[in-house]
């Protein structure tokens, strides 16, 4: 637990100082608690200071791989390479972190995140955008930290030759967006 807290404290010092303050010190609440011997009620302090580092972080994308497939948070089996057959579809795993929680008017709370791409040749050259391409969306009575994106792509057309697919995922319940990568190459 020490060490989650001074993980969690080194993360307080790079967030806005409004937020800085209320997570080392719910930080320090928990700590407290610990100290009395109170194992849950540490865990309920320290709960809330994630809340308030999770609200101030920006939106990011966590462990992008490729994957032959994914069944859950941290269960996928990863491809041995990113070389694809022409046709071919390339699966993505991802974890999604600092997102925003809306409502689905139900009383629970709602994750909502899309997925934008832009393929660039291995020169650079731009050839093409293409808008929610995927989508998630979630809803649950707490707010789940533990989230996965799988994304399928068909990236048929393309000829032989390497590539880089941009992403850029936003949050639809915030302003919020991350953009991330990763490199393919269709055989020849």
């Amino acid at each position: 637990m020490k060490s989650m807290l001074a993980a969690l404290m080194v993360l307080a010092i790079s967030v806005p100082a409004a937020f800085a303050g209320e997570i080392t010190d719910r930080a320090a609440e928990a700590e407290k608690a610990l100290q009395a011997g109170d194992g849950a009620g540490a865990l309920e302090k320290f709960r809330g200071a994630e809340e308030a580092l999770w609200q101030a972080m920006p939106l990011a994308v966590q462990n992008v791989k490729q994957v032959d497939s994914a069944g859950g948070f941290g269960i996928y089996s990863e491809r041995a390479n990113h070389i694809y057959k022409p046709g071919e579809k390339v699966v993505l795993y991802m974890e999604p972190v600092g997102y925003g929680y809306g409502s689905d008017g139900l009383g629970n709370s709602q994750i909502a995140l899309s997925v934008d791409l832009t393929v660039l040749s291995d020169s650079g050259e731009a050839l093409g955008t293409f808008e929610k391409i995927g989508s998630v969306q979630v809803a649950s009575r707490s707010h789940n930290r533990e989230l996965f994106f799988k994304l399928d792509l068909s990236l048929d057309g393309l000829p032989p030759g390497k590539y880089k697919c941009n992403f850029l995922m936003h949050d639809q319940n915030s302003t919020k967006t991350a953009p991330f990568s990763t490199d393919i190459e269709i055989a020849g």
